[in-house]
């Protein structure tokens, strides 16, 4: 996969370091990456659980607008809800700040596309949702309602 380095400033140890990121001009695809490290690949145009994921929450929430509110609140909760974890057992998110190698940190102070653009190919897998795909309609809307409550709580 052809990505584009990004400089980030880590905004605990002020770290500056570069990190692959999917091109401005990708339309629906994202990168997922997780507290321990690893990053996964969606193409939400394809990928049926994330289309899942937003009826559920048109369903709960009928109020959002989709342009505003409801993308935020399904790209907050898709990883945790639609996912499967990493090897470690940690909660994929929805572009998140990649780790910082100095502290493992995901704050940033700043980031910035390196000019001229520097082209790098990574091997990246496509997320998984093993236990989203083996869920019944009842237990899905239940994952959806409780990573709502989470977040409310927050």
């Amino acid at each position: 996969m052809k990505l584009e380095l990004v400089r980030y400033r880590c905004a605990t140890c002020a770290n500056s370091f570069d990190a692959p990121e999917i091109g401005s001009n990708a339309y629906g695809e994202f990168l997922l990456r997780s507290k321990s490290g690893e990053t996964a690949y969606l193409n939400a145009l394809s990928d049926k659980s994330y289309d899942d994921v937003d009826l559920l929450l048109s369903m709960k929430q009928p109020g959002l607008t989709y342009e505003t509110d409801r993308v935020k609140v399904l790209r907050e909760i898709y990883g945790e809800v639609a996912c499967d974890r990493d090897a470690n057992g940690e909660v994929f998110v929805l572009d998140a700040h990649p780790a910082c190698p100095k502290c493992g940190g995901q704050r940033m102070d700043w980031w910035e596309v390196l000019e001229p653009i520097q082209i790098v190919e990574a091997e990246i897998s496509s997320v998984q949702h093993s236990t989203w795909n083996s869920l019944s309609a009842l237990h899905r809307k239940s994952r959806v309602d409780s990573a709502l409550q989470k977040r409310e709580a927050r």
